[in-house]
């Protein structure tokens, strides 16, 4: 048999739209409102680089010289040095709980979500429209909203001041369950899985051997989803640890377990830590600026740096998860 030769050749020729003063003043506007949106939205992310670098003070004094002045990799070490030498707070800890309580509950979602949206996707069983639909209902509630209702439940079960209170309702995680049923529910799954059990697999081995290794790219993005919702989450640690964890009984109070804050609470704790009282609604006519500061004992240059060590797991997470996401590209699963 001679073999065939092909030759394909393409060309492409791009003709650029004629300048007119219309399209210019378009792109003129355009640019400047980009600009602005840039400016607006990157000023306070460089100061809170740049501030890590100073010597700050505390009081009315803390912004004395250039707001956007870099100091010293000096005194980027000092800061350092005093974020974790317990002026602050308890950072580690906040750290270690946070990195426990998101972990946790990213283990159940992703144990039990992306199973549970194979089922609905793959199975067809009695009652299966009625659990998308409360999955989907589900998703539509906001999660500051069922706060209320997770700290009466976990009073009722004695679980106040528990990092199960914390970790459990991290772990429901309804989204996830419902990206992963749009996952599985396509033909070029149904189709790998159909040819799994001609060839002698169960259900248990279809799901372990073909549908696990091709939900790479929904187990990433489960995994970042929840986590960076979890990480960032202060309502929910607020009402088991602080609002109502902290409450004693006949309007008296018990001794908070500042041990167990994650790094939400224990920032929000630490900027809050040198208000005289707390703090009250003024009248209209009353407000000023000073009532809206919020009160510190420690420098602004290490608040700065707290802040940025709080958030430092989130991109180290999503850094790791980009190349489980992007792997659904190189098998043909988003386009």
């Amino acid at each position: 048999m001679r073999p065939l030769n092909i030759s394909l050749r393409f060309d492409v020729s791009v003709t650029p739209q004629p300048w007119t003063l219309a399209s210019g003043l378009r792109r003129l506007v355009l640019w400047a409102v980009l600009a602005v949106v840039a400016v607006f939205f990157a000023v306070p992310i460089v100061w809170l680089l740049l501030e890590t670098t100073r010597a700050g003070q505390t009081g009315p004094d803390s912004q004395v010289g250039a707001p956007l002045a870099f100091g010293s990799l000096h005194q980027l070490v000092q800061n350092w040095q005093v974020l974790f030498s317990g002026l602050v707070g308890q950072i580690g800890t906040w750290l270690a709980n946070s990195a426990l309580y998101s972990g946790s509950g990213v283990l159940i979602a992703v144990g039990l979500g992306v199973p549970a949206g194979y089922g609905l996707a793959t199975f067809d069983f009695f009652g299966r429209r009625l659990l998308l639909f409360a999955t989907m209902i589900a998703m539509l509630i906001p999660s500051t909203a069922l706060v209320l209702p997770l700290v009466l439940e976990a009073h009722s079960l004695g679980m106040l001041s528990s990092p199960l209170a914390v970790i459990l309702p991290y772990g429901f995680f309804p989204f996830g369950v419902y990206i992963a049923y749009l996952y599985f529910n396509t033909p070029r799954v149904f189709g790998l899985l159909a040819a799994a059990r001609s060839d002698g697999c169960n259900e248990w081995q279809a799901f372990r051997h073909v549908a696990l290794p091709l939900s790479t790219p929904i187990l990433g993005l489960v995994v970042v989803l929840d986590f960076i919702a979890s990480w960032t989450n202060y309502f929910l640690p607020w009402g088991m640890y602080l609002a109502f964890g902290c409450a004693g009984s006949a309007g008296t109070t018990i001794a908070c377990q500042t041990t167990r804050y994650p790094v939400t609470l224990g920032v929000a704790q630490q900027l809050m830590a040198g208000a005289p009282a707390p703090f009250a609604i003024p009248q209209p006519a009353s407000v000023t600026l000073q009532s809206l500061q919020m009160q510190t004992n420690a420098p602004a240059s290490v608040e700065a740096l707290l802040i940025l060590v709080s958030v430092a797991p989130v991109i180290v997470v999503l850094v790791i998860a980009q190349r489980w996401i992007a792997s659904g590209r190189l098998q043909g699963i988003f386009v």
